[in-house]
């Protein structure tokens, strides 16, 4: 009897078990300021606005994060996307962010991993048999991305034309995927301080609010 209720009761966690979010979403109250005139209660939104984009900007730290530890660039599947984004939710609930705003300005589907995303690339694996390992990203986003010298310029420059050059020719259709894939892979594969890193999030990200010990 015993035996049975434990099987059943472990049957009746799986779902929690598969769908668990990957993404330690932490580091968002670590960014302690947001745009006044974007985060109250009557703000009204859409998919355009500079505050979407800065959520946007936050979750795909959380993305880099995780194609850091697991290679894999986006999520498995929209259950394990709506287990994140309600993560990530509960931590802008935190700082006192609306709740409407994850979902007006984040699609749990786009952030699911696609053959269609970007020209079949879903892992670190497929990046490199289409864009090599020796990107203008691997030259100029390696180390210190600080805002004070040329070294952000030059990431973000690089990020662009790996972009344009070696993604953009291959997939017109998708530019916006591409360029965030950019993105994670400079802040996620080659960046040695990794996504944790301050300069990383103001540099890659653009997140320049103020930004306190990002250790994930």
């Amino acid at each position: 009897m015993t035996m049975n209720i434990i099987f059943i009761f472990s049957l009746s966690m799986l779902p929690l078990m598969i769908f668990a979010c990957p993404i330690n979403f932490g580091y968002v109250r670590n960014i302690t300021q947001f745009d006044p005139t974007c985060f109250n209660t009557s703000s009204i939104i859409s998919n355009e606005t500079q505050c979407c984009h800065t959520l946007k900007s936050l979750f795909s730290l959380g993305l880099a994060q995780h194609l850091n530890v697991s290679s894999m660039f986006l999520l498995p599947d929209n259950h394990t996307s709506v287990s994140c984004l309600k993560d990530f939710q509960v931590e802008l609930a935190s700082l006192e962010v609306p709740t409407h705003w994850v979902p007006t300005c984040l699609d749990p589907e786009y952030f699911v991993s696609s053959p269609s995303f970007c020209d079949r690339i879903e892992s670190l694996d497929d990046w490199f048999r289409i864009a090599g390992k020796k990107t203008s990203i691997d030259s100029f986003c390696k180390d210190n991305l600080n805002l004070s010298n040329n070294h952000c310029v030059n990431c973000l420059t690089a990020i662009r034309i790996t972009y344009r050059n070696d993604l953009m020719p291959i997939n017109h259709s998708n530019a916006e995927s591409c360029l965030l894939l950019a993105q994670l892979y400079a802040a996620g594969s080659v960046n040695i301080h990794g996504p944790e890193s301050k300069d990383v999030a103001s540099c890659i990200f653009q997140l320049n609010g103020t930004i306190v010990n990002m250790g994930m």
